[in-house]
């Protein structure tokens, strides 16, 4: 776009901006809004006219106003209040017909429960266990049918139900992101289980005092579930209809908006929490009036403020109901090689270099490195499937898998050093070769001619990973500078392997101590995302092996051999993660310890020293 098509697209929206600046008794939002707009066409002049006035307006008028508009914006109790007033009921009246699908697919499955449940009499016991049920029939017998709700202590019990609502409707949540088929399955298997349980108490001539004790918890709970069912359908659409967006963008406006409908369900699920650990275990003491006030009065409250509220403050604020988004413009910052650079400054080029080139990355994997680590894995499976079939413990697979431990064996080794030199040499590649055009073949190529060094590079490394011993691991990370140069040094210096390894310890000693900080906070990075994929409480791996263990029990046989599959495929895409982090940040170290050594980009600035332009406006003229 021209520069002067550019001012006079947006000059009114500046003078606005200009104008409500400078006058005290303002509307905050409305300033906070075109605050935004200004600071993306300020970095769309630092892209496009970095050296033209129009620059320095833009910079100056959003400099100006920083200060006097956060001042004003100070309002989180306003803020909170807004957010229950009017954020959420907006959101909800926006998801409405993704609410009524959410309801009425729901209902659909419960009526298939109820229907599967009465022309057979043992479907319960499939979806619920034969220990629930056996459990349930050995309370009905001791005239106490709900008595599982008061086996447990309060606390506890209220801490574990919570956590499980919110895991079901995070269930829920996610699952759109696969279309909506994630979404949708979630709820047929609340559903039928809902369906199938009451009419499990129906047959026992128990139905109507069961709804008196399991909606007393279950109206705030069942509704929440649905809620959260309408939140995953908006995920989903915004993938599957993206308008004028791109895919990408459409998800992350669709994330935004479900993401306020669920954290707008977390007082609900403490309330069903609570009543059921507190309430629903001295449902037999507790009046009906009682049980029938606090079930209709929970279902009143949910269908006020999801279903009746959201029209009232729709229709008090059409203005606001239609949100048109604009994506964020985030101009392309230039990574310049050859300078000195803190740890700090390592860790955040890593990342600007692995957002900025990970469509080409994962290109490369996806096509050519993961056809081969399937194949390995295959052969793995085949050798070792009964391992697979019967471990769920997480460091067995991984062990049987990469060959730790007591699982080792030499073709693992050997094997696993192709990917990982593959993975190395495409870190490499996406980073120095900036071609589009004919990208795998030039990747192969570039991969072929490194292979031998990259893979004995590899080789190195895993087998330290593999036999070292845990006292060694000390000396290990003190000479993890030395060995993290190897790399670099066969690809930017075009030696060989051997060369590479004696130069290492001579290159490593420039800027030893910020290279050991920068492995540091690899090796930070690496367990953290671990935590992520593994921790007790709520690990990635633990919450996908749950969805997968109910979603799969009663349909395959071989379950456990399916979430081995997906361990390997999760872990596949971790280990692609680390790499290209570690091989990007060990490049960037490798030229920051260069120009210690040799200062040659310190020497091509001096060149230029003197010789800048002075005909226009620059950044250094006026940040």
């Amino acid at each position: 776009m021209k520069e002067t098509d550019f001012i006079k697209q947006n000059k009114k929206k500046w003078a606005r901006f200009e104008k409500l600046s400078s006058n005290k008794s303002n509307d905050p939002d409305e300033v906070s809004e075109l605050f935004t707009e200004i600071t993306e066409d300020l970095s769309y002049a630092r892209t496009f006219y970095p050296r033209r006035s129009v620059r320095v307006y833009l910079n100056q008028l959003s400099q100006g106003v920083f200060t006097s508009l956060y001042r004003q914006r100070k309002q989180p109790i306003g803020n909170f209040i807004k957010f229950w007033k009017e954020t959420v009921p907006l959101e909800v009246y926006r998801a409405r017909r993704n609410m009524l699908a959410a309801f009425l697919f729901f209902v659909l499955a419960v009526i298939v429960g109820v229907v599967s449940q009465h022309y057979d009499g043992n479907f319960a016991s499939i979806i619920l266990g034969d220990h629930y049920i056996a459990i349930t029939e050995e309370n009905i017998a001791n005239n106490n049918p709900l008595g599982i709700y008061g086996d447990s202590p309060g606390g506890s019990m209220f801490f574990q139900i919570t956590v499980n609502n919110i895991r079901v409707a995070f269930y829920a949540f996610v699952g759109g992101i696969l279309f909506t088929l994630g979404t949708y399955w979630v709820m047929l298997q609340n559903g039928i289980m809902l369906g199938a349980f009451q009419w499990w108490f129906k047959g026992k001539g128990l139905l109507f005092a069961s709804f008196l004790g399991i909606w007393i918890h279950g109206a705030f709970e069942i509704s929440a579930i649905v809620i959260a069912g309408a939140a995953g359908l908006t995920v989903g659409n915004g993938i599957i209809f993206p308008k004028s967006y791109s895919r990408v963008q459409s998800l992350v406006f669709a994330a935004k908006r479900g993401l306020v409908i669920m954290l707008s369900l977390i007082p609900f699920f403490i309330m069903a929490g609570a009543l059921e650990s507190f309430v629903t275990r001295w449902y037999k003491e507790i009046p009906v009036i009682i049980k029938m006030l606090i079930i209709f009065g929970s279902f009143g409250i949910i269908i006020f403020y999801y279903v009746i509220y959201p029209f009232m403050v729709a229709k008090n604020h059409p203005d606001k109901i239609e949100v048109k988004e604009v994506p964020r413009f985030i101009p392309k910052r230039k990574i310049n090689w050859f300078k000195i650079r803190k740890p700090g400054e390592i860790f955040t080029d890593t990342f600007t270099l692995l957002i900025s080139n990970m469509s080409r990355l994962s290109r490369i994997f996806f096509n050519v490195i993961a056809p081969f680590i399937i194949a390995l894995v295959s052969v793995i499976f085949y050798i070792e499937h009964q391992r697979f079939n019967y471990t769920m413990i997480w460091y067995q697979t991984f062990g049987t898998l990469f060959g730790t431990g007591n699982d080792f064996q030499f073709y693992k080794l050997f094997g696993w050093c192709v990917p990982f030199a593959m993975l190395i040499a495409a870190a490499y590649f996406v980073i120095i070769d900036k071609r589009e055009d004919n990208l795998l073949r030039n990747y192969l190529k570039f991969m072929v001619k490194h292979f031998i060094w990259l893979y004995l590079y590899a080789l190195l490394i895993y087998s330290i990973f593999l036999f070292s011993p845990g006292v060694l691991l000390l000396f290990v990370i003190l000479v993890a500078p030395f060995l993290n140069a190897i790399p670099s040094i066969i690809i930017h210096e075009k030696k060989d392997f051997f060369t590479a390894f004696s130069r290492s310890f001579d290159l490593g000693k420039g800027g030893y101590g910020d290279s050991l900080v920068s492995f540091l906070a690899l090796v930070a990075i690496t367990v953290i995302f671990f935590f992520i994929l593994h921790n007790p409480i709520a690990g990635l791996m633990m919450i996908i092996d749950d969805f997968l263990r109910q979603t799969l029990i009663t349909v395959v046989d071989g379950y456990s051999i399916v979430i081995a599959v997906v361990h390997v495929a999760i872990y596949m895409l971790y280990f692609f993660m680390m790499f290209s982090i570690c091989m990007i940040s060990f490049s960037l170290n490798h030229h920051s310890v260069l120009e210690r050594k040799t200062a040659k980009g310190l020497y091509e600035r001096l060149e230029k020293f003197g010789k800048r332009n002075r005909s226009y406006e620059t950044e250094l003229d006026f940040d």
